[in-house]
Parts: structure tokens; C-alpha cells; sequence
């Protein structure tokens, strides 16, 4: 099947990850860590996702202070919200042309207003590299 015809619910990765935005930073990074993602939703409240908070995000705070800034700072502070989604029947092609546009590595994936998955470049590139 041709890589244009996909949907992001074909290519997403499902299950996302949730982290509540009073969490620390150093909690987001060691969850990511944990389960080797880049990013993490951040639920406004149960089933609806407000933000996202990813690795450049925290590295980007590494850059202007000191690790235990980590410490001190939540997800709120850092995330990025709203956070852009996608619904699950919408075309790879546009996806990818969202994503880039709006300079994003992942996007949520949702049905209604519910996060289902996650869907990054690297679920693209898998899906034309396999």
C-alpha cells in the first residue's frame, strides 16, 4: 500500500504516555528515558490532552541553567500547549506536511478528543524503511 494512503492510526504508535503537568522535569526526563520516547502527553484532564512535553524541551532548559533546574521546574513550564493534534483518519502525506509546517517532530493522534497514539517521523521513516 501505497505510503500516501495511510492513516495516522495506521502508522501512530499507540498507547501514549501521560504525565501530569505539576510533575517535575527530572520526573518527564526519567520516564522518557524509561521507555525510550522523546515525548510525553500532558492531560488537561482524563482522556483530553493539553499539551506535550519532549527531550528538546528539557534540553533546551538544560541549556540556559544548571541540572537541577530539573528539579525546580514542571512540565507546565516547559511543555508546549496547546499541544498540535491530528485525528486518526487523516492522511500520512497531510500529517507530515502539518508536522512540518508547524516545526514538530510528533503529534498526538486522537479520535474525538481522546489521545490514542503518538505519531513522530520515526513512525514514518520505520513504515518506508521495513
Amino acid at each position: 500500500m501505497s505510503l500516501k494512503r495511510l492513516t495516522a492510526a495506521q502508522l501512530m504508535t499507540a498507547g501514549p504516555i501521560m504525565i501530569e503537568p505539576s510533575a517535575s522535569l527530572r520526573s518527564a526526563a526519567r520516564l522518557m528515558t524509561e521507555k525510550h520516547l522523546h515525548c510525553l502527553l500532558v492531560p488537561a484532564e482524563p482522556g483530553r490532552v493539553v499539551g506535550v512535553i519532549t527531550s528538546k524541551d528539557i534540553i533546551q532548559v538544560l541549556c540556559e541553567g544548571e541540572p537541577e533546574m530539573l528539579d525546580q521546574l514542571r512540565v507546565s513550564d516547559a511543555m508546549t500547549a496547546p499541544a498540535l493534534c491530528v485525528q486518526e483518519e487523516l492522511l500520512i502525506d497531510d500529517c507530515l506536511r502539518l508536522m512540518r509546517m508547524s516545526g514538530v517532530r510528533s503529534v498526538p493522534v486522537v479520535r474525538g478528543l481522546t489521545p490514542v497514539g503518538i505519531l513522530s517521523f520515526t513512525d514514518v521513516l520505520r513504515a518506508v524503511s521495513s
